[in-house]
């Protein structure tokens, strides 16, 4: 007996084998998990509506209308467009064994997250990595149009970016996706991330009407309301897509946790108190860990506009013959801070490291001066 093709096509990520190097004393930067509370409101409630009447019968297959209502009064759609998911990969999962089909070609952000490629060929698809521009890593259309074929059927965006932490400019997205769409590519974009845009309005291609019907819209609870382990977020579309999805979405997980989902509701609710006090956290940590390697000789990065990441160019550091991957398990095994390795989101990365500022500032700051003193160690062995 063997797994399929499609099992055997998914590639190990190596944002949990850095992790799993790890000890429980190792300063982690690695995973993008956030440390804060999740809402005392929503925990309330739940200890309030932990009754086992309540929640022994299965939820709608496209979710608690309360739910979908809450989500879809957040972006101003209506409820038939929206399906809730158990978290945004389920989503991604559902939208690219609902919407490609074997053999078609989706375009996806080199750098970007693993799973993308990963579920494309899961779904029988064939992933075509497109390049950022430098330095900003923005979407740039003359990138991107030499590699759409009469296959291409979806690109993939994300913004704020996972790993970089980049922000698309918004009217140059729209147009870009504009262009794509008269070539006959739709989109799918993940915006997990939406809530951590540090200094200007998040853009979505769902807020273009031009756009609005070619594409569908991840997000999710996990990173915006700390709720990683609780497994919810959201697919929004046209309405004849959501209904097209429901058979999938069934017999994928027939539905997300209906607890959970009431925790949901409890969490839009306070959606923009919670949104405002995490920014703050989170925009005084990347200042902090910013203005830190810009005083490290041998690195390089952009300040990032959204997210938690800093994406950092560290390929004046490597000895002969080294990659991003050992480059990060030699800082973990002198200094015991995890970082991940840039090539673990693709080929474009392979100069960077990508460092999450998802600890507490105390020890962001004792895990800036390991990285900076293993840089000193490292320049040192080259003069």
């Amino acid at each position: 007996m063997k797994a399929s093709q499609r099992a055997q096509a998914i590639e190990p990520s190596l944002i949990r084998a850095l992790r799993d190097k790890a000890s429980t004393t190792s300063l982690d930067l690695g995973l993008g998990q956030t440390d804060l509370p999740v809402s005392e409101h929503v925990l309330a409630l739940l200890q309030e509506r932990l009754s086992p009447p309540a929640y022994a019968s299965y939820g709608p297959n496209l979710g608690l209308m309360s739910m979908r209502e809450a989500v879809a009064k957040r972006y101003g759609i209506t409820a038939d467009e929206v399906l809730i998911t158990c978290g945004v990969q389920q989503g991604l999962a559902l939208a690219f064994l609902g919407l490609v089909d074997d053999g078609d070609e989706v375009l996806i952000p080199d750098p970007g997250f693993p799973a993308y490629a990963n579920l494309v060929r899961a779904a029988g698809a064939i992933p075509v990595s497109y390049p950022l521009s430098e330095g900003t890593q923005d979407l740039d259309i003359a990138l991107i149009r030499p590699l759409v074929s009469d296959k291409t059927c979806y690109i993939l965006i994300n913004s704020p970016s996972n790993p970089t932490g980049a922000v698309h400019e918004g009217k140059n997205m729209l147009a870009v996706l504009g262009e794509l769409h008269d070539l006959g590519v739709n989109w799918i974009s993940d915006e997990i991330y939406e809530d951590y845009v540090y200094d200007e309005e998040h853009v979505s291609p769902a807020s273009d009407a031009a756009l609005v019907s070619c594409g569908v819209r991840l997000s999710g609870l996990s990173k915006s309301h700390h709720m990683m382990g609780w497994r919810l977020g959201w697919l929004t579309g046209p309405a004849s897509i959501i209904d097209a999805l429901k058979p999938l979405h069934q017999h994928m997980v027939t539905s997300a946790s209906t607890l959970i989902q009431d925790a949901g509701v409890a969490s839009l609710a306070v959606h923009d108190e919670v949104v405002s006090q995490s920014l703050a956290v989170f925009r005084e940590r990347r200042d902090v860990v910013y203005e830190r390697l810009m005083k490290i000789e041998g690195v390089a990065c952009e300040k990032p506009r959204g997210a938690f990441y800093l994406w950092v160019d560290v390929h004046r550091l490597f000895r002969a013959g080294e990659d991003s991957l050992t480059f990060a398990l030699d800082l973990l095994e002198q200094e015991d801070v995890v970082v991940i390795p840039g090539q673990g989101f693709g080929s474009a990365g392979e100069s960077f490291i990508r460092i999450a500022y998802t600890i507490d500032k105390s020890r962001l700051e004792e895990a800036m001066d390991r990285f900076h003193r293993f840089c000193q160690r490292r320049l040192a062995e080259r003069a």
